[in-house]
């Protein structure tokens, strides 16, 4: 139902669900979870991205999973929407950079995946849409994903309506941060940004992702020390010397050298 490679660096996890449009259960998302586990773990991993088989990027919960958790008793119910979103925690805290390459409809928590990674690729034929509310449901565990992408205003017209955007509109509301012609471009445009990626020292790109949640909304004047104190930790760090010292011998930094 996922599949999971490691191959050159680059971890991808993909939905094979394709007749029931990429919908997700319990066993696939622990799956998924145990995946980031491993490669979190396995320093050949630096990229992660994550894709899908089929016409369908991801059409969100399986219902008939989602139905029979709600039938499960309060606390059993509970847990299980906490295990959720801590999928969805999991993947947008994940310390390495991840990659979304949706090739088709997003639905619900395909949305939720769309907006917790760092970089969404989206098809020009790729609609989203927050369908939650017609089935009697709210996103609630990938709320704040959507929130944080959107903002406040647009998450609430997208949430009440389930109407479904396009990729081009997507990408306005900055849902994605690129939209291409077709399944080749996709590809394309993901293999461009993992060989962006692959320049960045791997503790930069991930003290990079900690500042970002570190500082998000926060006022400059308060955040000055913990700013001050990241960048002087950064600046003794042997990566730094590395990567400082490559550019001017003006010479690849090691990182990118080593094929993982």
């Amino acid at each position: 139902m996922m599949r999971f490679t490691l191959h050159d660096g680059v971890g991808r996890a993909w939905f094979d669900r394709a007749e029931r449009h990429n919908a997700f259960d319990g066993a696939m998302l622990e799956g998924l979870r145990d995946a980031l586990d491993r490669w979190e773990a396995d320093d050949a991993c630096r990229v992660v991205v994550l894709g899908a088989n089929g016409p369908s990027f991801c059409a969100g919960a399986d219902l008939k999973w989602m139905a029979e958790q709600g039938q499960l008793g309060p606390e059993v119910n509970r847990r299980n929407a906490i295990e959720l979103g801590e999928t969805f925690q999991r993947l947008a805290a994940f310390p390495k950079p991840v990659l979304a390459r949706i090739q088709g409809a997003a639905r619900g928590g395909g949305v939720g995946f769309a907006a917790a990674v760092d970089v969404a690729v989206a098809v020009e034929r790729a609609t989203f849409a927050l369908t939650e509310v017609r089935l009697g449901l709210v996103p609630a565990v990938i709320s704040p994903f959507i929130v944080e992408r959107l903002g406040p205003s647009q998450a609430r017209a997208l949430f009440l309506t389930g109407d479904a955007v396009s990729a081009t509109e997507a990408l306005r509301l900055g849902l994605v941060h690129h939209v291409v012609a077709d399944e080749a471009a996709l590809d394309a445009k993901i293999d461009a940004l993992v060989a962006s990626l692959r320049l960045g020292g791997p503790e930069a790109l991930s003290a990079c992702k900690r500042l970002v949640a570190q500082v998000a909304f926060r006022p400059a004047e308060a955040m000055l020390g913990a700013t001050a104190d990241v960048l002087a930790q950064r600046r003794a760090s042997a990566e730094a010397a590395e990567g400082m010292a490559a550019f001017v011998q003006k010479r690849p930094a090691e990182w990118t050298r080593t094929k993982t």
